[in-house]
């Protein structure tokens, strides 16, 4: 009885550590991790000091300052004039009740898009944002 209830307990041990295996590695790594963003091109701009990573076949267009505000749109390459496919950057005109926007420094990094794939690139582009 003993070995049979000891035999029961290693058991559940064991599909626990399984599980706590299983369920923490895919935990583990987050959006905005480095090897999420490992073969993507870096932005940087030294009169503002800072820096953040984008997709290789996207490109960044600097619109200038506003009110003293420079302001960014990160896009794919040769993309559309649809600005649901946009990534902003400090954008003096963006509307956040029509979209979505994370604050990094005090710098809002925002889009308009539902789309997931842009989703995830604005996640990421947002999680390496840094001040120098």
């Amino acid at each position: 009885m003993i070995s049979q209830r000891r035999s029961y307990i290693h058991g559940l041990i064991l599909i626990y550590f399984l599980v706590f295996v299983v369920c923490g590695s895919g935990t583990a790594r987050t959006i905005g991790d480095d090897s999420d963003t490992v073969n993507w091109q870096s932005y940087s701009n030294a009169e503002n000091k800072f820096t953040f990573k984008y997709p290789k076949d996207w490109e960044v267009i600097d619109e200038g300052f506003y009110k003293t505000a420079f302001g960014l749109t990160i896009q794919k390459i040769g993309g559309s004039e649809d600005s649901d496919k946009w990534i902003r950057i400090n954008s003096p005109q963006f509307q956040e009740e029509d979209g979505k926007c994370i604050e990094v420094d005090k710098q809002l990094i925002c889009t308009y898009s539902n789309d997931a794939n842009v989703q995830e690139i604005f996640k990421r582009v947002a999680a390496s944002f840094k001040l120098k």
